[in-house]
């Protein structure tokens, strides 16, 4: 949801402001009155009567009401994800049309020999089903950790298998979860179960009716154990159905639809629902039923018999939660086949009625006794390809308020079935789930940030091995950073991440900085902080995106970079490196993945850190090209070159950079601000 400022001039004419008090200069002014309006983007599918996307809509087929008022539709867009443009994982998407999946594994509901079966599942669903723009996370519910996110939204698959082959204990340092990941635990609450009292009662009897008595005491402990033990079971449910709500809650901040893909066996149905009419046929059951003819009423469990208001109530609330939150949930039955009946206890009610209670609400599918789930998935998938994202200005009001939403189509089949988001939540406090999900969006989507100006450059060099050595330079606007410290800490965190055109990050960086705003803030106010660090990469093309990040301050920064890595030994040509004068910036040397890489930015005897803006001077280096010579175009001017590195000046009204290394097609290209 992107905001933005409206200002209300309301011209009010004199007679009206008679008595107001109001000198007649300030009854001329008009009253201003400052409004803001929160840009919301609606995504929907649409599809036939044959299943099949319907293609080729437009704003003008479509309305939409906001609680009740219908909105105009100020922006428009359509994804096909089946087109050739839309399949580059590593170029930039609108957000609201991403499809996002959550492979939840349940660790508290499935036997081990399931979670195997649970694993290929998930294999299969990333090798067969996931598209190259499609985000995946991996995440496990646990009686005893809870909510465990294994893995953040991503594109990685290489990250996703790790997570997949190691669910109850994958554990990484990566602090957003898409690169490698650090575990977020959600507590479960403690446990205490009542001991149980199974002293007989009643008074002595002659020995013929001792044997009855001692079975009846003997079925009355069976049945209190048995409640103990639903009881305990309920808890563990309700809590799994508490942590799912909790789960699709933090899941709102994140764009596009969610879908959460529950791999379990599910919970006996009765704990939820009640008995059904085949389980009212079990011994269990029946001896209920002869204890409430008896009147008995004290050992029949009326939860397990008619179901249970808190659970139910809870399964509501998971159901509100979902659709608010625009998450379905699908369930996979990795029970397999599943037998009604053994030869040891004859009638048995295996059933993943429980899987069907927790899709059915929010419009999921359970996938059941099905060895061909990847085709299953794909024809659901397929009703996804094309997704139209609808603009609309909204006024906000009220910071978290949920607003209802309706969409409906126009001059369309009438057959045509609509999915969409039904409402939205104006912007406000994040919890720490959602603002860790948050910040990873905005490296994955490419979401622009406006609160701290940063500027990167990048660019591929020899280095020590068969992989380029990748410096990247940071600018950090200094008056950015020093507002509102002046005189504390700052803190600052720093991630970069190498995106190849399959979605995998091949390299990342991640470094806390704390400056001491009374030491530097005067050379922060003066330029800025510059940022050194170095990633080692292999041949490909990629996505170098940076996120800088201010957590006391919730100040966030965004640049990327799309660059090549030529083959080892291939010729090369650096983009145009702009000289800068570093006095006047705080420097800060961080990582290098390749510490034997031979210092890049060297000319001659001489040595720079470039600029990550145009400055007057810039450099270009070229590799694996014997005695190189240049051309650059009007409005740069060759001043040196030392060896392979060309120095030129910049005319002060060049609008653009271009230097060709002559009988070779080496080239590069700058377009100026």
């Amino acid at each position: 949801m992107k905001k933005m400022i409206v200002l209300l001039l309301f011209a009010i004419g004199a007679p009206a402001l008679s008595g107001s008090g109001r000198s007649p200069a300030e009854a001329a002014a008009p009253l201003k009155e400052t409004v803001t309006v929160s840009v919301v983007e609606v995504p929907v599918t649409v599809v036939a009567r044959d299943g099949n996307p319907l293609r080729g809509l437009t704003a003008a087929n479509f309305e939409v009401i906001d609680e009740g008022k219908k909105r105009a539709i100020t922006s428009f867009d359509a994804i096909d994800f089946a087109s050739k443009e839309v399949a580059q994982a590593i170029s930039p998407l609108n957000p609201a049309a991403r499809r996002n999946f959550m492979l939840v594994f349940d660790l508290a509901f499935s036997q081990p020999s399931s979670i195997a079966r649970a694993q290929q599942a998930a294999r299969d669903f990333i090798g067969k089903s996931m598209l190259p723009r499609d985000r995946v996370a991996v995440a496990t519910l646990d009686n005893t950790r809870g909510f465990r996110l294994l893995t953040a939204f991503t594109t990685d698959r290489t990250l996703l298998a790790s997570a997949i082959d190691d669910p109850r204990s994958y554990r990484s340092s990566d602090p957003l979860q898409i690169a490698s990941h650090a575990v977020v635990d959600l507590d479960r609450d403690s446990l205490t179960i009542a001991p149980m009292n199974t002293e007989p009662s009643g008074e002595g009897r002659p020995h013929e009716q001792a044997l009855i008595a001692g079975a009846r005491n003997m079925i009355e402990i069976s049945q209190a154990a048995e409640r103990a033990r639903d009881s305990y079971n309920r808890h563990d449910v309700d809590h799994e159905i508490a942590l799912l709500g909790a789960l699709g809650t933090s899941l709102r901040s994140v764009a596009g639809r969610k879908q959460i893909i529950l791999l379990s066996e599910g919970f006996d149905s009765a704990l939820l629902q009640g008995r059904t009419s085949k389980s009212m046929m079990t011994h269990r059951a029946e001896q209920e039923t002869i204890d409430t003819l008896r009147g008995e009423l004290w050992k029949v469990d009326n939860d397990t018999r008619f179901g249970n208001a808190t659970s139910a109530k809870l399964l509501q609330e998971f159901a509100d939660v979902c659709k608010r939150s625009d998450v379905v949930l699908h369930a996979i039955d990795i029970r397999g086949v599943r037998m009604q009946s053994s030869v040891e206890n004859g009638h048995v009610e295996s059933s993943n009625e429980a899987l069907h209670a927790l899709a059915s609400p929010t419009g999921g599918t359970v996938f059941e006794n099905a060895n061909d789930l990847a085709s299953q998935f794909n024809r659901m998938l397929h009703q996804q390809e094309v997704v139209y994202v609808l603009g609309i200005n909204a006024p906000a009001s009220e910071p978290g308020k949920f607003h209802s939403l309706k969409v409906k189509l126009v001059n369309a089949p009438d057959s045509a079935r609509l999915t969409y988001r039904s409402g939205y939540y104006e912007a406000g406090a994040l919890s720490d789930a959602e603002r860790t999900l948050t910040t990873a969006e905005i490296i994955i989507n490419d979401i622009p940030q406006s609160d701290l100006r940063v500027a990167a450059i990048a660019s591929p060099f020899p280095g020590s091995g068969t992989n380029a050595q990748v410096p990247v330079i940071i600018d950090i606007n200094g008056a950015d950073l020093i507002a509102k410290s002046e005189d504390e800490s700052i803190v600052a965190d720093i991630y970069i991440y190498a995106f190849d055109s399959t979605g995998v990050v091949r390299d990342s960086l991640y470094q806390r900085l704390t400056l001491d705003a009374d030491k530097v803030g005067e050379k922060l106010r003066a330029g800025g902080l510059k940022y050194y660090g170095t990633l080692t990469l292999p041949p490909a093309t990629y996505a170098v995106k940076t996120l800088v990040r201010l957590p006391e301050q919730q100040k966030n920064g965004y640049a990327r970079v799309d660059l090549v890595v030529p083959e080892h030994n291939a010729m090369a040509m650096s983009r145009p490196l702009f000289f800068e004068d570093t006095s006047r910036w705080v420097l800060v040397k961080g990582t290098s993945h390749d510490p034997n890489g031979a210092y890049p930015f060297t000319i001659g005897e001489s040595t720079f850190i470039p600029s990550a803006s145009a400055r007057s001077r810039f450099a270009v280096f070229v590799a694996n090209v014997t005695d190189a010579n240049v051309d650059a175009a009007p409005g740069a001017s060759l001043v040196s070159k030392s060896g392979n590195a060309f120095v030129f000046d910049l005319a002060p009204d060049a609008k653009w950079i271009e230097v060709a290394v002559r009988g070779t097609s080496l080239k590069t290209s700058v377009q100026l601000p």
